[in-house]
């Protein structure tokens, strides 16, 4: 077994606001010949086609706007959700890229685009007037840079009380359709469509894939290994189904209950069982059962009633009886090098397994090694005491420095590197709007594009925070005595006790070859790895 040490420092980054002052007073006024930088947010409720032509619209009045005005368009954020959400992506970027002081401006059709929550409104208020952001509304009601601000609550506690009015017309909608045996869910069971409310199967594998979960089901098989099965044989799941943006490959045992638990399968409809706490909430409360609207035979079963309540009766009996497994030394701590998930301790097997390889089979990942727990401890033991023991040597002490001081070089090399790579990254930022303002490319491949960037930015900047902690526990003066301190404890110890070794080491990752790799918790200046 190969042993490549390295060190990785984990850093904390808190983001505060502070409190904000009344808004009429704080606004930054640009006067003389000043290009204003423009951001542009569209927002439409849902994703449906017939929307589409409604971002468009509403981006083509900001061109013309900006363009009246002379103002340089920057960015365009676009989301198609819920105004009352504050987790939508495209404003969550325009949010972040305001921090940081990309523009000067923010464009929107009206209040309500970007908010139709009380709390948030008064939120993203606060944040441009902290970073010195306007705020125009084309429909007149909001325009800071004119001073138009007194009628901001005003317009707030409207747009969120129409919210909540709209949703309780909603929410008495869906009942009376439900009653009506017709379905109101956003997505139908996986196996069916939904046609104008009726439930109708599907004419592809999806119902068959159903069938099969309640055979083999009945026929013993657990749900894990039913998960795994179809892992391995690429069927798609109920997300990549219903097209969600954020669809996974991957089938859970959770999954694989939630279509033995569903009752739709068998004919009946069984609506209404939960419900958003509010409008400014994604929460939701399960009602009792007595509130629960259900409608017997409304639409055709994939399943018998029959088969329907055996598979009940043997999730009633059938529970699982092996305790939860107990966490061992190297719980979170030894991670799969190949699919990034944390190892599990298998007692059969007297050490770690890749929890990828377990649960979701070779498909997922290939590692099967097994690292035996003893034999880890030993080797992160011998290297701990090992340095110990050099620290306390005249010699050592002496090429301390030189070795640190070429350190600092490689280190300083390689934040130099990071920031250049930053900086040609967020450049194709802008080479990408100026591509999708020429019709070169669409807006769904400018925000996959944008993803990809944003993705990007935030690697370089962890890899730099982490290099720069380095950089400082080089230029430590007392670094050989810290580090003294840090391992005497190891130096008489005859085990690895979880105190010490929590202290001392981030992670451990194991290659499908059954290489480690130690990442410490401080700089090993004799180490080669980065």
């Amino acid at each position: 077994m190969n042993l490549i040490t390295t060190q990785l420092r984990p850093m904390n980054v808190v983001n505060t606001i502070p409190t904000n002052p009344p808004t009429s007073q704080y606004f930054t006024t640009y006067g003389g010949d000043r290009v204003l930088r423009c951001a542009i947010y569209a927002r439409v409720s849902t994703e449906m086609d017939s929307q589409k032509t409604s971002i468009d619209n509403q981006i083509d009045l900001f061109r013309n706007y900006a363009a009246q005005n002379d103002w340089e368009i920057v960015e365009i954020y676009t989301d198609k959700q819920s105004g009352t959400k504050g987790n939508r992506p495209g404003l969550k970027a325009l949010i972040e890229d305001g921090k940081a002081g990309k523009f000067d401006v923010i464009l929107a059709k009206e209040l309500s685009r970007l908010a139709r929550n009380g709390r948030l409104s008064y939120e993203l208020r606060d944040i441009c007037l902290q970073n010195s952001i306007h705020i125009v509304c084309l429909d007149n009601s909001i325009n800071t840079i004119t001073g138009d601000v007194q009628n901001f609550g005003l317009f707030a506690w409207l747009y969120e009380n129409e919210s909540a009015t709209s949703s309780r017309r909603n929410k008495a909608a869906k009942r009376t359709k439900a009653k009506r045996g017709l379905f109101v869910g956003s997505n139908p069971p996986y196996g069916y469509y939904s046609d104008n409310g009726k439930l109708k199967i599907r004419e592809d594998n999806t119902p068959e894939i159903v069938r099969r979960i309640f055979r083999e089901y009945l026929d013993g098989k657990g749900m894990d290994s039913i998960a795994k099965n179809f892992i391995a044989e690429k069927i798609p799941t109920p997300s990549q189904i219903a097209n969600k943006s954020n669809a996974s490959p991957l089938w859970h045992a959770t999954t694989i209950k939630n279509i033995l638990n569903n009752q739709h399968y068998c004919g009946d409809l069984v609506q209404n069982r939960t419900e958003t706490i509010s409008v400014t909430t994604t929460k939701r409360r399960t009602h009792d059962v007595g509130k629960a609207t259900i409608q017997e035979n409304t639409h055709e079963p994939i399943i018998s009633k029959e088969t329907f309540q055996s598979v009940k009766k043997m999730l009633q009996t059938r529970t699982r009886t092996t305790t939860a497994p107990k966490s061992h030394l190297f719980t979170n701590v030894l991670f799969c090098e190949n699919c990034q998930k944390g190892m599990w301790y298998k007692a059969n097997q007297k050490g770690y397994r890749c929890g990828g390889n377990i649960k979701y089979g070779d498909t997922f990942c290939l590692n099967r090694v097994v690292i035996r727990e003893k034999e880890l401890k030993h080797i992160i033991l011998e290297d701990l005491q090992e340095l110990f023991q050099s620290i306390q040597d005249d010699e050592f002490i002496q090429s301390l420095q030189k070795r640190l001081d070429q350190k600092k070089v490689s280190i300083t090399n390689e934040i130099t590197k990071i920031e250049n790579t930053g900086k040609r990254i967020r450049s194709r930022k802008k080479d990408y709007l100026d591509m999708y303002a020429d019709k070169i490319i669409s807006r769904e491949e400018l925000v996959e594009y944008r993803k990809q960037i944003d993705q990007e930015v935030a690697e370089l900047e962890t890899a730099k925070i982490e290099y720069q902690a380095k950089l400082e526990e080089c230029e430590s003066e007392n670094y050989a005595i810290n580090l003294g301190k840090k391992l005497r404890e190891v130096s008489i110890l005859k085990d690895l006790t979880p105190q010490v070794l929590h202290s001392l080491v981030n992670k451990v990752t194991c290659s499908i070859d059954g290489n480690l790799r130690i990442h410490y918790n401080f700089l090993n200046p004799f180490d080669e790895q980065e």
